[in-house]
């Protein structure tokens, strides 16, 4: 300011010399611009107020959500030119600038650049759309102000820390089972209980000392000449762990994969854990992966509440196809940490074949064991595990996983 405070005096002093208006005049328009320019630089970013809003901080693949960007100049001083670059993560994309330049010190986000001319106490709303958003954990911000002055020099600038998280869950289709499996997904006799189902009707036993009247057969009795009672099954609902193996290509190159397998295992594990709960059984989830916190395994304790359902999306939305251990550590762990009797569902594009054994040691500690397997060689690669004598079935998402209507399960 002192500099151009001192160029308008030397010019004031050559106009009076000279007798020249046109000089004083343009000392009067420097020492306005430099007094101007001052006073943005000082007052401009305060009760200078930035929002970021997303009409949603949940979502599914393929939904539309909204991002509103507000300016508000809550002080009498106008603002010619306020500047802001906002970080929006890359693979979104924004339905108003499909095109957006990539951040330097970022290059995993994007700018949403916007330019406004603020007058005293005005208030500014843009509306925004995140177009067909993809399964994933995103973060948005910081996001950078700038005050310019009247000839677009930048006058004073500061950073917007808040940060806004949107979650995409995977999409969900029907799942369509073998007609000739009879059986429910997931299913397995339980093999004790403290109470029985009454509607779970299993045969007949020799009478006992202590059994209720109520219990006797009284037709087999009949029949067989002795009397018997019936025997029912223990009343346990189900338990169902789906294991997501997120390792798409076989090897130790963990950092390749493939991206529609991957992107197909989370759509089949959100079809079937839908329908799970759906049938009243309790689902938990786990994976081999760091899900954007410390743990190694990214795990979900199963339950069968209605909001499960939720956090298993959540849980699908956060994994990403990098292990962060090897899906034999997984199967080891697991045992310790779930319900006595739990179903182990794996879901997997490549060959089961190096965790077969884990899987085994798994069915003799007395958890059901199930493969759900996919990809171009999953035939083959259930035929395998068939082979062993685990339980498997091959996942088909038709047509795709971009919009998947359908998820067949094909013995």
């Amino acid at each position: 300011m002192a500099g151009w405070v001192a160029l308008a005096a030397g010019m004031v002093l050559v106009g009076t010399i000279a007798g020249a208006p046109g000089v004083l005049l343009v000392a009067v328009l420097t020492l306005g611009y430099a007094s101007l320019t001052a006073v943005w630089t000082r007052y401009g970013t305060n009760r200078l107020e930035y929002e970021r809003r997303l009409t949603t901080n949940r979502a599914v693949a393929g939904d539309d959500v909204g991002l509103d960007v507000t300016i508000w100049n809550r002080k009498p001083l106008p603002l010619p030119w306020v500047t802001g670059a906002d970080r929006v993560p890359e693979r979104l994309t924004v339905r108003e600038r499909p095109e957006m330049p990539r951040d330097d010190q970022q290059p995993a986000m994007l700018l949403l650049r916007n330019d406004w001319a603020l007058a005293w106490y005005e208030r500014v709303v843009r509306h925004f759309h995140l177009e067909h958003v993809r399964r994933g954990s995103y973060r948005f911000g910081p996001a950078d102000l700038g005050v310019r002055d009247l000839v677009g020099r930048q006058a004073v600038e500061q950073q917007v820390a808040r940060q806004d998280s949107l979650v995409v869950a995977p999409a969900m289709a029907e799942l369509q089972l073998p007609e000739h499996d009879s059986s429910p997904l997931g299913e397995r006799r339980a093999r004790h209980s403290l109470t029985v189902d009454p509607a779970l009707y299993a045969g007949v036993r020799p009478f006992q000392p202590g059994d209720s009247l109520r219990h006797v057969h009284w037709r087999a009795t009949a029949r067989i000449g002795r009397p018997v009672s019936r025997r029912l099954e223990p009343a346990r609902g189900r338990v169902v762990i789906l294991i997501v193996d997120v390792q798409t290509i076989d090897g130790h190159y963990w950092l390749t994969w493939d991206d529609d397998a991957f992107e197909g295992l989370c759509v089949i594990a959100a079809s079937i854990a839908r329908r799970l709960l759906a049938d009243g059984a309790s689902v938990g989830a786990a994976a081999a992966n760091f899900a954007g916190s410390s743990q190694r395994i990214a795990w979900l304790a199963p339950r069968a509440s209605i909001g499960q359902l939720t956090r298993v999306g959540e849980l699908l939305a956060r994994i990403g196809p990098v292990p962060s251990a090897s899906l034999g550590t997984l199967l080891t762990w697991l045992p310790a940490r779930s319900p006595s009797g739990s179903t182990f569902m794996l879901l997997t594009a490549r060959d089961p074949a190096p965790v077969l054994a884990a899987l085994r040691r798994s069915r003799r500690l007395g958890f059901g064991v199930e493969l759900v397997v996919t990809g171009t060689d999953a035939n083959a690669h259930a035929r395998a595990a068939r082979l062993a004598r685990l339980p498997s079935s091959v996942a088909i998402v038709d047509p795709g996983w971009e919009v998947p209507r359908a998820v067949t399960l094909a013995g």
